[in-house]
């Protein structure tokens, strides 16, 4: 298993067996990026621009993308034509050729001008490994990370929209365990990486920006 990060929050995870699990890839990664670039399958997390664009879907062309109903009555009329379109909602648990993964609900928090009806985060299970993605979350919320072992932590760091840096460092010392956290969510704010990783480092934490 391995995982590509693109822009903002988006990723690639690609399985042993060459499955390729697009996630969150909008608006700040330029389509030229993507030439070349294919998936199997796309998650959504919520309709804001920057996770959900169906410009970069068509570039992808995913045979399989899962979206809430929000996003899908956002699609013009043509849809996605190259891609099925799959109806998910929280608490929902599917397989995806190696993947499995489960759609939990995040808090967004008030600073947003349009509030999502539903703001995904995803536990992803592949190749004996698992991947929480926290989305956009700005107060701990969803699952009970207490109990939860995790291979990586994808948290944004942000700010304003999301957790800033010390959010997202005392919520990952929240979890059981984190092999490595991944910071996502700082594309206007890049200070905020370095921030993170100082904070993060010293509670403890592996940190990997995978860029």
């Amino acid at each position: 298993m391995k995982i590509i990060k693109f822009q903002q929050s988006g990723l690639i995870v690609e399985a042993d067996n060459g499955y390729r699990l697009a996630i969150d890839i909008g608006a700040y990664t330029p389509l030229e990026q993507l030439d070349g670039v294919t998936a199997d399958a796309m998650l959504v997390s919520h309709l804001h621009g920057d996770h959900f664009t169906p410009a970069q879907i068509k570039k992808l062309a995913p045979k399989k993308v899962f979206l809430n109903q929000e996003c899908i009555d956002l699609l013009d009329e043509e849809g996605l034509p190259s891609s099925e379109i799959t109806k998910v909602q929280i608490g929902d648990s599917i397989d995806i050729d190696a993947f499995h993964v489960q759609f939990f609900d995040v808090d967004h928090g008030p600073n947003v001008s349009v509030r999502p009806k539903e703001n995904f985060g995803f536990l992803i299970e592949v190749d004996g490994k698992k991947i929480y993605f926290g989305g956009d979350i700005f107060y701990p919320s969803g699952l009970d990370v207490s109990t939860l072992e995790v291979d990586y932590a994808l948290l944004p760091i942000g700010t304003f929209y999301t957790f800033g840096p010390a959010e997202a460092a005392a919520f990952a010392s929240q979890f059981k365990r984190i092999g490595t956290v991944v910071p996502m969510h700082y594309a206007n704010k890049p200070e905020t990486l370095d921030e993170f990783t100082k904070i993060a480092t010293v509670a403890g934490h592996r940190v990997e920006s995978l860029s």
